[in-house]
């Protein structure tokens, strides 16, 4: 009789042994032979049950498939929350993402000479951070402090322009502190002292790298534009550049400088009616604007004009400017 029961429950372990095997194939099976096609978000805090059913509800899938995720592939544990996205993705690659938190990141590139409005911009094109979000953010003085330990009233001039892959669930202050770091380490080595040499202090350096970087987008011509402002602002000469007043405009220009905009004595950023450098930088310089006013060019330009091919002719006076314009523009 025992003989019989001892053999009866060797038959019972080897068919439930057997049964969880197959069922165990069964569902990976599934996972590595299913693919989607989706966006999927998941929140911070998110039960596994909302987590199943917005990757599983409307599929057909083995016989207590939810438990096998939870019990034996340990998803429910192992998740992280954020923005995961699949294109015909096998199943398996994708609770694997989500078990490592690798997360889908949307590429955003922002060109050298954007302003925190054109970035805002982007990323709210991008469907990564609302507009007004970002430009809270930035603009928030008990932030800027926080990361940068300075009393700017924003982070305009410290956002680098570059390529970045942000995840869709990026926080602004997340995308600000990765631009912020890109900046300081592209920003060159003793810019501050450089420019101090100079008679700016540090961020008088990054005021000045940001109308360079507008008035030109060319190499080469960073240093001989810095030096042209360098020489106006020794001779007590206003800077007169257009950048910084279509800036102090911002965000509601239209793309048409206008005569009022010129003799606008209200906007604190025009060049051509205040003297000195404006209030903040007006967008976020490159690293060879930054090295163009770490290390201008020695001249004694006073005046640039664009040319017909699209770079700038220098003079040292005024008539000899007029000349180029008349011949140039004209």
């Amino acid at each position: 009789m025992l003989k019989n029961l001892f053999i009866l429950a060797i038959i019972i372990a080897f068919a439930v042994t057997f049964a969880i095997g197959y069922w165990i194939n069964t569902c990976e099976t599934y996972l590595k032979n299913n693919y989607v096609t989706l966006e999927l978000h998941i929140e911070k805090g998110e039960s596994f049950s909302k987590t199943y059913n917005k990757i599983f509800k409307h599929m057909n899938t083995p016989p207590f498939f939810k438990s096998y995720l939870k019990y034996v592939y340990h998803f429910a544990s192992k998740r992280k929350f954020g923005y995961y996205k699949a294109d015909n993705l096998p199943l398996n690659q994708l609770i694997e993402n989500i078990k490592n938190g690798t997360q889908y990141n949307i590429k955003v590139t922002f060109p050298e000479g954007y302003n925190i409005y054109d970035i805002a911009k982007q990323l709210d094109k991008s469907g990564i951070i609302k507009y007004s979000a970002f430009i809270d953010n930035v603009t928030n003085k008990d932030f800027v402090y926080k990361i940068t330990g300075k009393r700017y009233p924003s982070l305009e001039g410290f956002l680098y322009p570059d390529t970045y892959y942000f995840p869709k669930s990026a926080k602004p202050a997340d995308v600000a502190k990765m631009m912020y770091q890109n900046f300081l380490q592209k920003m060159p080595e003793d810019f501050g002292s450089k420019v101090k040499k100079l008679g700016l202090n540090t961020y008088e350096g990054v005021i000045l790298s940001s109308i360079v970087q507008k008035e030109t987008y060319s190499k080469t011509e960073y240093p001989v534009i810095a030096s042209v402002f360098y020489n106006r602002l020794e001779k007590g000469m206003r800077l007169q550049s257009d950048p910084t007043i279509i800036y102090g405009v911002y965000p509601k220009f239209d793309g048409n400088l206008q005569k009022k905009h010129l003799k606008n004595a209200d906007n604190p950023y025009n060049t051509y009616k205040h003297s000195g450098l404006p209030p903040t930088p007006i967008c976020s310089p490159s690293k060879g604007a930054l090295e163009g006013v770490a290390n201008p060019a020695d001249t004694d330009y006073l005046y640039f004009v664009a040319g017909e091919d699209g770079n700038h002719l220098f003079s040292e006076s005024y008539r000899e400017h007029v000349n180029k314009v008349n011949r140039h523009q004209k």
